[in-house]
């Protein structure tokens, strides 16, 4: 039997895949309930690190009707500030019209757009985005060719000096929705990240991601002061312009961000974040050959790829002594395996540019064999190397990385969710916060090192339990959506318990990194189990899959390289 399926690394549940999405139904006022949900906790466990106009919002929030509340709500969780109310239809809302006054009078939302026009608060450019083409064409049909695509009406009403005039064209209301940074921030301290939202609540209502059970350290919290979080919000938004110009590649928009990037955190998360969006501008400035201020960010940054691309910049500006000091840095002090295995390279194509003798250390060669293979329906490359092992007697899963760390989130399912603390803040993590740290491992040492020495001495009997009475719940190492129940009978018939320990003692040295890398197949057949890493024709063994196979051959686990080549020449070869 062959499981060919394949996930992706991304840990969001897709809807798509829930065959019971539609049997579930929600009550028309759901996000009703879920805002309010989000602010009591706000106002319970974060109130001192509110501002007098925040918790003034909070108080006239509670005193608006349940029709006014869901109005605002629902316009704040859509895109934009600007709306045309005419074009607002929920049916929950009994008097669209009544909540609409209310909450102008309780200044949540204002339609004095000329006004909020001539405070510079929203441009042309704003309210008229609103329109489709032909509705501009229509309202201004001597200003605008039938020819001009929207981005072009849009500069030619926004040049207009007649603003006034264009903005008398206007007949139905806009609205605008007033301190939306207050959701921002109230999110940040409900979630304590930048990435989920009010939707998260949604999927969770739909039963789309169910989450552990454990304990909220209330006595925690991730920001310890205002400034901290206004920071934070600040940080989000700037790595919010930057990635728009990332996408479209606009090299002067994210050249004018450098001046904006804040001075170094004292507060390790916030420098983390900080350090992080430096990286991503400096490599997009470096692609842009802007070398001497790529180099400066790269500079002010600890994190990784910073001392490779400082490396590789100074190597473009044939600065090699430079670079070759850099380079001798890394190797004094890695940050990971990955930056090691990078800077020996670098070490490499220097040495005799700065008359240096390199001495290459011994190369790890791994089990190989070469496989010709017939691909008429031209199939991944993985997808016909399992057939073929499929065809030998083997029952293959193609799940990458996901075989083995599902495996290790079932074994340490229950130190994952441990109350240490500070690790859980909110109802909806896929793991600790902590997760990713070195603290993982040094706040659970006895915990882990149990567990590990249960599982090599064959004790440890939780793999099953944990399997069936946890399936469907979010843990960020369990991929329920393709780990069979197959897969992990298989894994603990025919894997020895002792390499299974071996495996989870590699993955919490570092895991961030040590996460991936792992072969595509996994297979099994009478006799034993397998790795097998498919290479397709011209596709070569990264460093940190050659890691992972050299630790295999280390410990006398069983894997090789399956090389793939077509036999009819007509097949699509780079199919990988």
């Amino acid at each position: 039997m062959s499981i060919l399926t394949r996930f992706s690394d991304k840990h969001s549940r897709p809807i798509t895949q829930c065959s019971y999405m539609a049997t579930i139904e929600l009550e028309q006022d759901y996000y009703l309930h879920n805002f309010k949900a989000l602010l009591k906790t706000v106002e319970q466990y974060h109130s001192s690190l509110l501002t007098t106009d925040e918790k003034h919002w909070l108080q006239s929030f509670q005193q608006l009707s349940a029709d006014a509340q869901m109005l605002l709500i629902r316009l704040l969780s859509r895109k934009g500030i600007l709306f045309r109310f005419n074009k607002l239809n929920y049916e929950e809302i009994t008097n669209i019209n009544l909540a609409k006054d209310a909450l102008i009078h309780a200044q949540f939302i204002s339609q004095e757009i000329t006004a909020l026009h001539q405070q510079q608060v929203i441009s042309i450019s704003d309210i008229f985005s609103l329109y489709t083409k032909p509705e501009l064409q229509r309202l201004f049909p001597t200003l605008i060719d039938k020819t001009d695509k929207k981005a072009e009406i849009l500069l030619k009403l926004e040049s207009n000096d007649d603003s006034e005039y264009l903005l008398s064209v206007i007949s139905e209301p806009l609205v605008m929705v007033q301190q939306q940074t207050m959701l921002a921030k109230f999110l940040l301290l409900f979630f304590g990240n930048s990435h989920q939202d009010l939707s998260q609540f949604v999927l969770s209502d739909l039963g789309l991601n169910k989450f552990e059970n454990y304990q909220i350290d209330t006595s925690t919290q991730l920001f310890h002061t205002t400034e901290q979080v206004d920071q934070w919000l600040a940080l989000t938004q700037l790595s919010d312009l930057y990635w728009r110009a990332h996408e479209t590649k606009d090299y002067d928009t994210i050249s004018s961000l450098v001046p904006l990037l804040p001075k170094a955190a004292s507060w390790l998360p916030l420098e983390n974040k900080r350090q992080k969006l430096i990286n991503h501008i400096a490599r997009d400035l470096e692609r842009n050959y802007q070398y001497d201020i790529a180099l400066a960010l790269f500079r002010q940054t600890e994190r990784t790829p910073s001392r490779e691309r400082q490396a590789r910049i100074l190597m473009a500006q044939q600065q090699y002594q430079a670079a070759y000091d850099v380079v001798k840095n890394i190797q004094y002090d890695p940050k990971n395996e990955d930056e090691y295995g990078v800077s020996l390279r670098l070490e490499k194509k220097l040495a005799k540019s700065v008359n240096q003798i390199f001495t290459a250390p011994k190369t790890f060669a791994p089990k190989a064999i070469q496989l010709q293979l017939a691909n008429p329906e031209r199939q991944r490359v993985e997808r016909c190397a399992a057939r073929y092992f499929e065809s030998q007697g083997w029952t293959v899963f193609y799940l990458e990385n996901q075989f083995l760390n599902s495996l290790f989130g079932l074994a340490m399912w229950d130190i994952i969710f441990a109350p240490i603390k500070g690790s859980f803040i909110n109802p909806y993590q896929l793991a600790p916060l902590d997760m990713f740290s070195s603290e993982f491992y040094l706040k659970r040492k006895d915990l882990v090192n149990e567990r590990l020495q249960a599982i090599e001495q064959g004790h440890f009997n939780g793999w099953q339990t944990h399997f069936e009475t946890k399936q469907g719940i979010s843990n960020y190492w369990v991929h329920w959506e393709i780990f069979s129940q197959q897969a992990l009978t298989l894994a603990l018939s025919h894997i020895p318990q002792t390499q299974l320990a071996m495996m989870f003692r590699r993955l919490l040295k570092d895991l961030r990194h040590h996460r991936s890398g792992m072969p595509d197949l996994i297979m099994f057949n009478d006799t034993g189990y397998q790795w097998v890493e498919v290479k397709g024709p011209g596709d070569k063994l990264q460093d940190h899959q050659l890691r992972w196979l050299a630790f295999f051959d280390q410990h006398g686990i069983p894997a090789q390289v399956a090389y793939i080549t077509f036999s009819d020449p007509n097949e699509d070869s780079s199919i990988k």
